[in-house]
């Protein structure tokens, strides 16, 4: 019955109807993004140690990429030029009366200005948290392990605080500095997901009625691979792939393949067919989003191609999480109004399997 229903939805046209929405897709938004220009200025009295601090900011998984200019560097906290340009400021300072004075007055005079401010405070580990009334605002502390940087902690606390200032777009941070490519791509994979998750459960509610099912699930899905697709070229855009839409979508398509999206559609419409409930499709849209997320984002990264195994495992585990989003999303539209629940971005991430390391892997160009 499945596969009855599979070909008359071939037979209507949606895999036609889904290359053309494609073709309709419009990413200059994204493009735009991605490629605007800015300048993040870690400015302290070591200027030396400010300068590190940015170095981090291009370390990646992908160490020979070449972002085309400098977004971030350090400088002096007495050199106005580097600071007047900025698009978001670090002031990298140390717990002493005569260094917090300085920074203070530096981080009130940018604020008068409108200019975002990160404070960024640097101590031994262990070591008491700065005083309440100079962290109020954005600010981040760094360990030191007698005297050395942990320079992971430090990646990983910068990014994250320079993210939340939102002063400058996800996808241009991670197409220009490498350091912010992992939680970018993973937080893009993670909301889009859910997105489609959600969406399809608002469409499955329609197609309950006999008369609109139908046309609503071939509708879905297109609008699903249509998401998917601009997903995967933002992950390309985020990892620094080319901008050229009809260059590099082919190349994506392939590391996709067409099992994955095929298979994917096959359960949608097993999805479709009464009496199955909407919960399956809720799972599958997430999953398959996810899992396509997933392929992207490994082979940008290194030029891994996932096997028929590896994604079906991806997958797997997707579907888990599908699942238990379909029942939260479910408990909600019925307890409505109840207590709001944790944004199931928020919610810890798939454990996947590891990546295996392919000697030779054709690498993305």
């Amino acid at each position: 019955m499945a596969r009855s229903l599979f070909s008359a939805l071939s037979s209507l046209g949606p895999f036609s109807a889904i290359l053309s929405v494609l073709r309709e897709v419009d990413v200059r938004p994204a493009r735009i993004a991605a490629e605007t220009p800015f300048l993040i200025a870690f400015v302290s009295r070591d200027a030396q140690f400010a300068e590190h601090l940015a170095a981090l900011m291009y370390r990646g998984d992908r160490p020979t990429d070449t972002p085309p200019y400098r977004a971030a560097i350090g400088a002096p906290i007495t050199d106005a030029a580097p600071i007047s340009r900025a698009n978001v400021v670090v002031i990298v300072t140390r717990d002493t009366p005569q260094l917090l004075d300085e920074a203070l007055r530096l981080k009130r005079a940018l604020e008068a200005s409108d200019v975002p401010v990160l404070m960024c405070f640097v101590q031994e580990r262990g070591a008491p948290p700065p005083a309440q009334s100079v962290t109020s605002g954005h600010a981040v502390t760094l360990p030191l392990d007698n005297g050395a940087l942990d320079e992971q902690t430090a990646i990983e606390r910068l990014t994250a605080a320079i993210r939340q200032l939102n002063a400058i777009d996800d996808l241009a941070l991670a197409r220009h500095l490498p350091a912010f490519r992992a939680p970018v791509v993973r937080a893009l994979i993670e909301d889009v997901a859910t997105a489609n998750a959600t969406y399809s459960l608002g469409s499955g509610l329609l197609q309950i009625n006999p008369a609109t099912g139908l046309p609503v699930a071939v509708a879905d899905t297109v609008i699903l691979t249509k998401n998917q697709a601009i997903m995967a070229y933002k992950i390309a855009l985020a990892m620094g792939l080319p901008a050229d839409f009809k260059h590099i979508m082919p190349q994506i398509a392939g590391v996709i393949g067409g099992g994955l999206i095929l298979r994917q559609v096959a359960r949608l419409a097993i999805g479709w067919l009464p009496g199955l409930g909407i919960a399956p499709k809720v799972a599958i849209a997430f999953a398959g989003t996810f899992a396509i997320g997933e392929a992207v984002y490994r082979w940008s990264r290194s030029g891994e191609r996932l096997t028929e195994d590896g994604l079906k495992a991806i997958y797997a585990l997707a579907l888990e999480r599908g699942k238990a989003l379909a029942a939260g999303l479910r408990q909600r539209r019925v307890s409505r109004p109840a207590k709001a629940k944790a944004n199931p971005s928020e919610q810890a991430m798939i454990a996947l399997p590891p990546s295996p390391s392919h000697n030779g892997a054709a690498r993305p160009h």
